[in-house]
């Protein structure tokens, strides 16, 4: 059985101070992403290429379904992973102003961080390796939440499409790339930069899909309380995000299964499936072009 990343979070705890222990008790309920103060951070992260994405990039080439690392290694990678998405997730919600940003989350987010890059260069073999992906991936972190701010309070102040589909792809894309550094770094390490750069672009539009569905679904809310959706913003229905997320998943497919991810490639198109049975909502046709729109977009930002 993998370890989750709750295991994960357990074995960090006990390496902390106290002070940072106690900040740390039940936060995946303090950041939001769980219901009850007991939730796991499994709970909100769902999609097994999310919990677990080193097993599939560890899958070898030539032999679908078996992997090309010891089990100790793979399970160096599974740390890192975990680490990056405890920190990735730390990080978006108090640059989104939804936790309140005290020295202690900031002091824990930073040991995190360190855990991360510790860990992917035990992993890897190489500190200036790991330094370079997770300090890449922080910056362009940072960097989407300013131009995601940047892009509500324009659609705010000027109103619809305000937002080119570009420019939202770019931002989603950078993000979320902490999700995908350790796995990417994996494949640099074995030497192999163009199937490391097939997984990136398979992931990232991947993770455009998945925060286009989580975008319709919180058009409400975020024209509630931030003054303007990304719907609003980018000038389509809510409808036209929900279809382009099986389009973005089929796409995310072809690329992984043509550089023989081949489990990953299997896993995107089942859930390809799964959203092309849900129900759909608004003109059939406007929503058609809005998932082509998003597609061709993601196409070229992730080439």
């Amino acid at each position: 059985m993998r370890p989750t990343i709750d295991d994960t979070f357990v074995e960090l705890l006990s390496s902390l101070p106290g002070d940072l222990r106690q900040e740390a008790r039940h936060l995946p309920h303090r950041l939001g992403l769980t219901r009850t103060d007991d939730g796991k951070w499994e709970d909100f992260v769902r999609m097994d290429p999310n919990r677990d994405l080193p097993r599939y990039a560890a899958e070898d080439p030539a032999l679908p379904g078996v992997s090309r690392l010891s089990d100790a290694t793979l399970s160096t990678y599974r740390r890192a992973h975990h680490c990056g998405a405890i920190y990735g997730l730390i990080s978006d919600r108090v640059d989104d102003g939804q936790v309140p940003r005290t020295s202690s989350i900031l002091r824990l987010r930073e040991v995190i961080y360190n855990e991360w890059t510790s860990a992917i260069a035990r992993a890897t073999s190489s500190p200036a390796r790991a330094a370079a992906l997770t300090s890449s991936a922080r910056r362009q972190l940072s960097w989407a939440n300013t131009v995601e701010r940047r892009a509500l309070e324009r659609a705010r102040r000027l109103g619809r499409g305000t937002l080119p589909a570009d420019g939202y792809v770019r931002f989603v894309v950078a993000k979320l790339r902490w999700f995908g550094a350790t796995s990417h770094g994996m494949l640099l390490t074995q030497g192999e930069r163009s199937r490391a750069r097939a997984l990136r672009r398979a992931y990232d539009i991947f993770s455009v899909g998945l925060q286009c569905i989580d975008d319709a679904l919180d058009q409400a809310s975020d024209e509630r309380t931030r003054g303007a959706s990304f719907a609003t913003a980018l000038g389509v229905p809510a409808g036209g995000l929900l279809a382009a997320a099986p389009v973005l998943f089929a796409t995310a497919a072809r690329v992984a299964t043509s550089a023989r991810f081949h489990e990953l490639g299997r896993w995107l198109r089942q859930l390809e499936a799964t959203f092309v049975r849900a129900p759909s909502m608004g003109d059939p046709a406007e929503n058609a072009c809005v998932a082509w729109l998003l597609e061709a977009a993601a196409r070229e930002v992730t080439s």
